[in-house]
This record gives C-alpha cells, structure tokens and sequence, in this order.
C-alpha cells in the first residue's frame, strides 16, 4: 500500500497525549490503556503476547502492543462512525507533507545551481575528488563506544597522540599496528589495501588523501574511535569512456547537494540557531524513557532547546519527532555522543527556520497541490481499511458497537503477533486520531502483563525444534519497514574492497 508518507513504524506509535494517566489511573494496575472508552486489561493483553512463544515478556513490548492497540481501536472507532474519517483535522494531518513541498519548491527556486561540466573538468574532478585517485594506507584505531565517558575518551585519545608520535619518529608502524591496533586489519600491520574516496568516513577519508606517500596523519577522529595513519602509495587510473555520462551525473548531484547545503547553512548561520544549555541532556533523558509517553510534564514542555532569531524549538515540539522513533532507535539517541545530539537539534531547528524563510518569501502551495496532497492522504486510509476489514460491517451504537470494535481489534493484533499478517505503522494517522479521540496509557500496569505472561507461558508446553535448528530471535514480528529516526550506532569499522586492477 502507498502508505510511505502517513507511515511510521509500529513500535512508535505509542505516544504522544498520554498525559497525565500515569497518575490519575497509577492505582488501576488492571487496566493497561484507555482509547474512545474502549480498555485494554492486563489480562487479554498477557494473553495475546503469551500466545506467540517467541514474543519476549519485556515491558518494552507491552508498551508498544499498548500502542498498537490504542491506534486501532482508535481507527476501528473512527471508521465505525464514519468511513472518510471526517472526525480528522486532515489540514493538520497533511501538514507534514505540505512543509515538505514548500520546502522543495523554495529551495529550488532559491538556489541557482550551474551543473555544467567540460570534458577536462570531468577528468580533473576524477582524479580529485572521484574514484580515479586512489590510496593505499594503514591504519591504528583504537576504539572509543559512542557511549564512552568523557574520561575514557580522553584516555584514548592520549594513547592515541603516543603511538602517532613514535610512528612520526620512524617507528615500524606496521608493528605498532599489530601491537595497538583494535581493528581486524591489524594482523596485515593495519593494511588497508587500496581504496577511492566514498568509501571511507569522511574525516578518515579527508585525513589519508592529503598525506603523501610515507607521510603519517596527526590523530584522526571518527564514529568509531581514534585513528593513526600512513599512506604508503598513491596512484591515479584515466575515467574509462564508457563510465563519463554515469560520472557526471554523480557530480550533477554532489553540486546540488553541495550548494543547497550551503543555502542552508547561510540561512541557519544569519538566524543563529543556539542549542541551549541542558538541552542534549533533556533530548537523552526524554529518548531513554521506557514508556511511550517521552513528552515532558507541564511547563516542561515549553522549554526552548534550541533558539533562533524570530522563534524557537520547544521540548515538546522536539518530543512529538522524538516519539515517532522506534524504542530501539529512541535507546541509540539516549547513549548517542552529545555532538550526534546536538546536530539532531540543529537539523530539526534549521527545517524551521527554512519555513520560515519560506513564508517571508510568499512560497505557498497552490490550491490544487494541497487538494492533490489531501486526495492522497485519503486514498491511503482508504485503503488501509480495506486492507485491515475496518468500516466494512456495520457497527452498532453504545456497548454492543464497542463489543464488535474490541474483537475487531482483537483479531487484528492476534494475527499480528502469530505472524500471520502485518498491521501498517499509522505514523502521523494515528496522531491524528489520538487529537481527535484522546487516549490514556497506564505504564504502572506493563509489569502485571508480564508477570501474567509468564504465568500463562508455564502451563503452556514448550515448543519443540528440530534437532539442530535454532529458535529465531524473541521480539515482535517483524514490521517489513525500515527504522526511522537517530542515525544507527555501531557500524563496522571501515574495511575497503580491493578494487579491481586497471
């Protein structure tokens, strides 16, 4: 289903507007969520995780099968009443995607981009900045988590400054490789082989092209700690004919990102984005709540993170993108290193501030754009209820509707967690008809679910496998998307293939 832009990962539907229940239902410890006067007790919602034996009892888990139950029983209600879903405050709901158009549509108009190339510059920007040039180097790294305290990364760094020396005073640094080395290079003297721009991280990239042949870098930082390197050949290979129109494209691109970058960091320079004091710590602590809810209580929510000329960004504002995050994803922010995120911060600012350039600008969309969005969001929920069954019986009014809508609901989320079907993340739909219906979340009740699905896990008999086959991994099925949110944590420290030779 064209669902991509109303679309957000299922485990992150858990949030937004779930408010003050945590207090007012804290006592309630049998009912797990509230939605349109509908309830979720612990009971049912044990008995749903529990009947997929690989479903982990976490509280994680119960928290986002609360969401999921919240955001269907919501659409199940809404489709009940009425089928367009004219409950929805659908400007509110497109304007996302409406910001996003105009921002388009503004930063093309606003950037004027000479994409022309000659012959002779091609093969100059080959040998400069594509693959033509080429690199053959080794490396120290000395790995430093992107959690690591402040102390432990400086102490890195220092061992890193002393083994730079001794390799700068003519030390075998192939042999400091193999004796300090925390990378799988280190068994070759931290060889690295040949390799082109592109395919390292950029700081170690632009470290290794400026070197010369024998030249040893300072210390290098980069995502995966610190690095000492030597260059030990250069060489350059003619653009082969044949590679020319798929090479400058490649530069057609680079130049457009290259100049609209710096649009936008004119722009975000003249409004002085600031990331105020504190902030980076908020925006951790709201990421590694447990429970769905990251939004800040009372003035809380109205804190400026970050200030610009003209306006702000607000703890609360930053929360609602925050709480669009998967769990796992929500946890990777929390123990991000504090620069990772304040560029978040800074990112989501320099969006605002660019709309607001945009308004001052007279840039909107034309009445046809925005009917054209609005059509296609409601196609998209049309065909979710297709999709799901919703809106296709008819439901009674009062308790007997409420009765049809929960076993609805029920059969949903039991086919979800069989793996039998997939439910569609509702993303900014369910935001929407959250605003419209409210509901509550009741996080003192996650640890009676999973105190009860273990209890019903006990008497049930365990699954046999097949003598040499392994039990998949526990969690939620899969959802078949891509997480969205904080950039990952963790990748591989950078390993080059070795190009084939010309």
């Amino acid at each position: 289903m064209k669902l991509s832009r109303w679309a957000l990962p299922a485990a992150a539907l858990a949030l937004a507007g779930c408010g003050s229940f945590g207090k007012a239902m804290g006592a309630h410890t049998d009912t797990v969520a509230q939605a349109a006067g509908k309830e979720l007790k612990v009971e049912e919602a044990a008995s749903l995780l529990a009947a997929n034996p690989q479903v982990q009892p976490t509280e994680d888990l119960v928290g986002e099968l609360a969401g999921m139950w919240v955001d269907y029983t919501l659409l199940a209600t809404a489709a009940a009443e009425d089928t367009t879903l004219a409950v929805l405050d659908f400007d509110k709901l497109i304007e996302p995607t409406r910001d996003e158009m105009i921002l388009q549509r503004f930063i093309t108009g606003a950037v004027p981009i000479d994409t022309t190339f000659t012959e002779a510059e091609l093969d100059q920007k080959w040998n400069t900045e594509g693959p033509g040039s080429q690199v053959r180097a080794r490396h120290i790294l000395l790995k430093v988590p992107g959690d690591a305290a402040p102390a432990a990364r400086e102490a890195a760094r220092r061992r890193a400054e002393g083994i730079q020396a001794q390799a700068a005073g003519g030390a075998d640094f192939a042999a400091l490789a193999r004796q300090h080395s925390e990378d799988t290079s280190k068994d070759q003297g931290g060889d690295l082989g040949f390799f082109g721009r592109g395919q390292m991280v950029p700081t170690f990239e632009e470290a290794a092209f400026a070197l010369q042949p024998g030249q040893v870098s300072k210390v290098v930082e980069s995502p995966f700690g610190y690095h000492v390197i030597k260059v030990e050949e250069k060489k350059s290979q003619p653009l082969p004919v044949e590679q020319r129109p798929q090479f400058r494209q490649m530069l057609v691109r680079q130049t457009q990102g290259q100049s609209v970058q710096k649009f936008v960091d004119s722009l975000s320079t003249a409004a002085k984005v600031t990331v105020q004091p504190g902030a980076v710590k908020l925006l951790k602590e709201m990421a590694g709540q447990k429970g769905a809810d990251v939004t800040p209580r009372g003035r809380a929510a109205s804190r400026a993170l970050v200030e610009y000329q003209g306006g702000e960004l607000t703890a609360g504002e930053i929360a609602e993108v925050i709480g669009q995050i998967p769990p796992a994803q929500r946890g990777q922010a929390a123990n991000a290193p504090d620069q990772q995120v304040e560029d978040f911060l800074k990112q989501q600012t320099t969006r605002e501030v660019l709309l607001v350039e945009a308004k001052k600008r007279n840039v909107t969309l034309s009445r046809a754009a925005t009917d054209s969005i609005r059509t296609e969001a409601r196609g998209a929920i049309r065909q979710l209820l297709q999709a799901t069954g919703l809106g296709q019986q008819r439901v009674p009014k009062g308790s007997a509707g409420n009765a049809v809508i929960e076993e609805q609901v029920r059969g949903l989320i039991q086919g979800f967690i069989s793996g039998q079907r997939q439910l569609v993340p509702l993303g900014r739909l369910a935001i929407a008809l959250k605003n419209a219906y409210g509901h509550e979340l009741n996080e003192a009740a996650f640890p009676r679910v999973v105190e009860r699905m273990k209890a019903i896990r006990a008497t049930m008999p365990q699954p046999q496998m097949p003598q040499g086959q392994q039990m998949p991994p526990q969690g939620m099925p899969p959802q078949g998307m891509p997480p969205q949110g904080m950039p990952p944590q963790g990748q591989p420290a950078p390993q080059p293939q070795q190009p084939a030779q010309p």
